[in-house]
């Protein structure tokens, strides 16, 4: 595949694009574009991030952009119940990409630390700097980053568990780890979804995420709803049967 390859279905706007590397590339622009271009309107933007690799890559690039950082609120979209210094934890991968080099300026809500080794505290916390950071009823984001597990999760939203509250933050249990993670009804907030999906594994989750007929609770990422279009973007290998 030479170019890009665009295609709408049932409110999602694909994007897909040969490898991951130019996957990286093209999203890191796009965020970069979003960034600049709503401060140029508002004084903050308020950005929800995933962990995962293929986010790390992009973080790396973004990272390296001389953009107005200090205008940047960054939230996790979930974190594992871990130690903050640890590799499982999405903070200690976000302190070494995203937030490393110009990013370093940005504002990051840290879910768990040291002083903070309470669920029900961490919790309240986290809601308390949302709805100070945060405008709307309930708290959006400018852009949410999210990812697609192979199972069909996104953020800690695993399939078969209480994921569709009204409650704004949830504790789950995924893959062997107690999790924290934003609901749907705050995810689904945001002014602009991006769902960043690569690799073979992905394929029959993105198949079913883009199925009409596909149940919420077997495929839990169709939970996060929009007023506008969703947009994925995608590799090649993760998108090889939308292609056929």
């Amino acid at each position: 595949m030479d170019e890009m390859i665009k295609k709408s279905v049932d409110g999602y706007d694909l994007n897909i694009y040969k490898d991951k590397l130019e996957l990286s590339s093209k999203v890191s622009k796009f965020i970069e574009n979003q960034i600049i271009q709503t401060i140029k309107t508002k004084e903050r933007f308020q950005f929800c991030v995933s962990g995962g690799s293929t986010p790390k890559s992009i973080y790396q690039l973004l990272s390296k952009r001389d953009i107005e950082w200090d205008k940047v609120d960054i939230f996790l979209g979930d974190e594992r119940c871990v130690d903050p210094n640890s590799e499982l934890s999405n903070s200690f991968m976000l302190k070494n990409s995203l937030l490393a080099n110009f990013g370093s300026k940005a504002f990051f809500y840290e879910i768990f630390s040291e002083k903070k080794v309470d669920d029900n505290i961490s919790k309240k916390l986290l809601i308390s700097k949302l709805y100070e950071k945060c405008n709307g009823n309930p708290q959006f984001f400018d852009l949410t980053l999210l990812g697609l597990g192979d199972d069909g999760h996104t953020a800690s939203l695993f399939p078969y568990q209480n994921n569709n509250t009204d409650d704004l933050v949830i504790f789950n249990d995924g893959k062997g780890l107690k999790r924290i993670s934003l609901t749907p009804k705050l995810l689904s907030a945001s002014s602009t979804i991006i769902f960043l999906v690569s690799g073979a594994s992905k394929q029959l989750a993105l198949k079913r995420l883009l199925d009409k007929n596909e149940s919420q609770e077997r495929t839990p990422s169709k939970l996060i709803k929009s007023s506008n279009q969703i947009s994925i973007f995608c590799d090649e290998e993760s998108s090889k049967e939308l292609l056929t």
